[in-house]
């Protein structure tokens, strides 16, 4: 079967092109209509979309790693070359076809992206030098080990929190979490917005490509260890906070029946 890039445009919900961040609206997501007609007229599957950008992150996250220009531009552009593949399984999971363990091969491609991606970038920074560190610098590695560090332990404690109080919804002791990142009536949120806008599916793919043209590498490896770092700091917080309250709140139920 045919698929044209119009098809993917009208089955592209309201609510996503809500949430969409604004460069997604403007060219990856129009663009990315363009590579589901291609994939999915081939008879190739939102999955093997996923595990494909997944190869091209760690593709674009070694070339980094050299001390040579023309390989961390290439970096660079598959950088965003995976922002366009992360659109494109989405609108064909949607409108085509879902499969199985869809959810975990499209996030697996973003963990091993950033997980990879801010290291590699701190040794791009340590090889050519940047805006406030100079060429030789060890640190700008630590902190891009850091922010790439501090990604994937936010996630894993969000992940420890929703598996904890899933088990005890389905056992019937908590009611059903209700969480803004899925809930679709709060893409307009402050919260989702932000989150949108300044990550990996935001603003900072097109922000890699010119920082490896005009030499601002490092800045970009120090945003990511705020950015990062701060969310995972903020995001810990939370999360034991909301434990505490309701671990407080059932055991004085509790106490109470």
């Amino acid at each position: 079967m045919k698929y044209t890039p119009k098809f993917f445009y009208d089955n592209l919900p309201a609510w996503k092109r809500k949430k969409d961040p604004i460069l997604s609206r403007i060219f990856y997501r129009p663009a990315s209509f363009v590579t589901a007609s291609l994939f999915s007229s081939a008879g190739i599957g939102a999955n093997e979309v996923s595990y494909f950008s997944a190869v091209v992150a760690i593709a674009a996250c070694l070339m980094f790693l050299p001390d040579s220009f023309a390989l961390n531009l290439t970096g660079a552009i598959l950088i965003n070359i995976w922002l366009l593949l992360d659109c494109t399984d989405g609108n064909m999971a949607r409108s085509v076809r879902k499969q199985l363990f869809g959810e975990f091969a499209d996030g697996i491609s973003s963990y091993i992206l950033v997980a990879l991606m801010c290291t590699c970038m701190g040794v791009c920074a340590y090889n050519t030098g940047g805006v406030l560190v100079d060429k030789g610098c060890i640190w700008i590695v630590l902190a891009g080990a850091l922010a790439s560090s501090a990604d994937t332990l936010m996630r894993l404690i969000y992940q420890k929190f929703n598996a904890e109080y899933n088990k005890h919804v389905k056992q019937g002791i908590l009611p059903e979490l209700e969480d803004k990142r899925t809930d679709h009536s709060q893409v307009g949120s402050l919260r989702v917005r932000i989150e949108s806008e300044l990550g990996v599916g935001g603003l900072l793919p097109i922000a890699i490509l010119l920082s490896v043209i005009f030499g601002f590498v490092d800045l970009i490896v120090l945003y990511c260890l705020l950015y990062y770092g701060g969310s995972c700091i903020i995001a810990s917080i939370m999360y034991i906070r909301k434990a505490i309250k309701i671990s407080r709140s059932y055991d004085k139920e509790q106490k109470n029946g």
